[in-house]
């Protein structure tokens, strides 16, 4: 059965937009401002909301432990400015797209305007990332202006995506710790990257042990699995503008970025194909 258009927008989107986060141009830009990678991130990504206080970039994100998140951003600001460190991220990703791709690939004016007209079809309303970022002017590059648009496309979806669970009446943690067994991964191992206390990982396993939703042996039940589902759905829901705009062009512009998607996978520049998590 073929993913529905909202799943391959994501999967194909997500290594164009996230490269970035992965981009050893960034990723040095950023260290040139004296900050270490998580500051880099943190206030990189959460700088199209301003330069505000850490706790209102940790709401954004949702899924990090917020103390943390806070304690990166203000060193953060004490050593940049919101407008310095997004130029910085822009032309990093830039040059780490043209390192992965070339200048202009073959198709790359049509890919960025399909992605503009879909990113001006998203809703600001419970979109706060998104909204920051269309705030943003446009770099001007060709390239640049790609990863502009994938990225106005991936943050809609992640705000639609936080929305949905926070909704479904969960705490960071416990969507965290649902979405790991749904992708058929141990649990607490990719939320330890969101740095929330132990102690409060192990309670909230136990919660969702007693709520039916996890095992004993800490897998998805059929009540968390369709949980989670519901999660995904909701979602999916949220971006319906999105994928209205682009319509009976939608599959045009995913011949276009599939094997982008697949080259930067491929040489690094995103960790994992995203189009290959476990969904049950």
């Amino acid at each position: 059965m073929a993913k529905p258009v909202p799943h391959l927008l994501r999967d194909l989107v997500e290594p164009l937009a996230a490269n970035v986060y992965f981009a050893p141009e960034a990723i040095n830009g950023y260290a040139e401002l004296g900050l270490a990678y998580p500051q880099g991130y943190f206030s990189s990504r959460g700088a199209c909301l301003g330069q505000v206080d850490g706790y209102v970039i940790a709401s954004a994100f949702g899924v990090f432990y917020p103390p943390m998140v806070k304690g990166m951003v203000d060193e953060a600001w004490s050593k940049t400015d919101a407008p310095t460190i997004l130029d910085v991220r822009r032309r990093g990703a830039t040059a780490a797209l043209e390192r992965q791709l070339g200048e202009k690939p073959d198709g790359l004016d049509r890919a960025t305007e399909l992605l503009k007209r879909a990113g001006e079809a998203g809703t600001v309303a419970g979109h706060p990332l998104y909204a920051g970022l269309t705030t943003l002017d446009w770099p001007g590059d060709p390239m640049g202006n790609l990863w502009r648009a994938a990225d106005i496309v991936r943050e809609h979806r992640g705000d639609s995506h936080t929305a949905a669970w926070t909704s479904a009446g969960l705490t960071a943690i416990e969507v965290l710790l649902l979405t790991e067994a749904w992708w058929g991964m141990p649990i607490h191992t990719y939320s330890r990257t969101r740095a929330w206390p132990d102690d409060e990982v192990e309670a909230t396993i136990a919660s969702l042990q007693e709520r039916g939703l996890i095992s004993a042996d800490q897998q998805l039940t059929d009540a968390g699995t369709q949980l989670r589902r519901d999660i995904e759905a909701a979602t999916d829901k949220a971006e319906f503008g999105i994928v209205a705009a682009l319509g009976n062009d939608a599959d045009e512009l995913f011949t276009i970025i599939e094997p982008w998607a697949k080259a930067i996978v491929e040489s690094g520049g995103y960790p994992t194909d995203p189009s290959q998590l476990v969904r049950k």
